[in-house]
Protein backbone atom coordinates (compact mmCIF):
# COMPACT_ATOMS: atom_id res chain seq x y z
CA UNK A 1 0.00 0.00 0.00
CA UNK A 2 1.43 3.32 -1.05
CA UNK A 3 1.55 6.35 1.29
CA UNK A 4 -0.65 8.29 -1.13
CA UNK A 5 -3.29 5.56 -0.86
CA UNK A 6 -3.32 5.95 2.91
CA UNK A 7 -3.61 9.72 2.54
CA UNK A 8 -6.46 9.29 0.07
CA UNK A 9 -8.30 6.88 2.38
CA UNK A 10 -7.74 9.17 5.38
CA UNK A 11 -9.09 12.12 3.39
CA UNK A 12 -12.22 10.18 2.38
CA UNK A 13 -12.75 9.04 5.97
CA UNK A 14 -12.41 12.62 7.26
CA UNK A 15 -14.92 13.82 4.66
CA UNK A 16 -17.31 11.06 5.76
CA UNK A 17 -17.04 12.14 9.41
CA UNK A 18 -17.71 15.80 8.55
CA UNK A 19 -20.72 14.99 6.36
CA UNK A 20 -23.99 15.66 8.20
CA UNK A 21 -26.55 15.27 5.39
CA UNK A 22 -28.29 12.24 6.90
CA UNK A 23 -28.15 13.36 10.53
CA UNK A 24 -31.63 14.89 10.52
CA UNK A 25 -33.21 11.78 9.04
CA UNK A 26 -31.49 9.60 11.62
CA UNK A 27 -32.69 11.88 14.43
CA UNK A 28 -36.28 11.74 13.19
CA UNK A 29 -36.07 7.95 12.87
CA UNK A 30 -34.83 7.66 16.45
CA UNK A 31 -37.59 9.93 17.74
CA UNK A 32 -40.24 7.97 15.83
CA UNK A 33 -38.95 4.63 17.11
CA UNK A 34 -38.86 5.85 20.71
CA UNK A 35 -42.41 7.19 20.40
CA UNK A 36 -43.52 3.89 18.88
CA UNK A 37 -42.09 1.94 21.79
CA UNK A 38 -43.68 4.33 24.29
CA UNK A 39 -47.15 4.24 22.71
CA UNK A 40 -47.59 0.44 22.79
CA UNK A 41 -48.35 0.20 26.54
CA UNK A 42 -50.68 3.20 26.34
CA UNK A 43 -52.69 1.66 23.52
CA UNK A 44 -52.96 -1.72 25.24
CA UNK A 45 -54.32 -0.04 28.40
CA UNK A 46 -56.70 2.05 26.31
CA UNK A 47 -58.15 -0.92 24.46
CA UNK A 48 -58.94 -2.77 27.66
CA UNK A 49 -60.49 0.38 29.13
CA UNK A 50 -62.64 0.94 26.03
CA UNK A 51 -63.76 -2.70 26.04
CA UNK A 52 -64.73 -2.36 29.68
CA UNK A 53 -66.66 0.82 28.93
CA UNK A 54 -68.60 -0.87 26.10
CA UNK A 55 -69.37 -3.83 28.35
CA UNK A 56 -70.71 -1.49 31.05
CA UNK A 57 -72.89 0.40 28.57
CA UNK A 58 -74.15 -2.86 27.09
CA UNK A 59 -75.05 -4.06 30.57
CA UNK A 60 -77.00 -0.87 31.20
CA UNK A 61 -78.97 -1.29 27.95
CA UNK A 62 -79.61 -4.95 28.74
CA UNK A 63 -81.05 -3.99 32.13
CA UNK A 64 -83.64 -1.75 30.42
CA UNK A 65 -85.00 -4.61 28.28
Amino acid sequence: MEPRDVTHIAGKFGKFLRDSKGATAIEYALIASIMGVMIVPVLSDTTSGVASLYATIRGLFDSFN
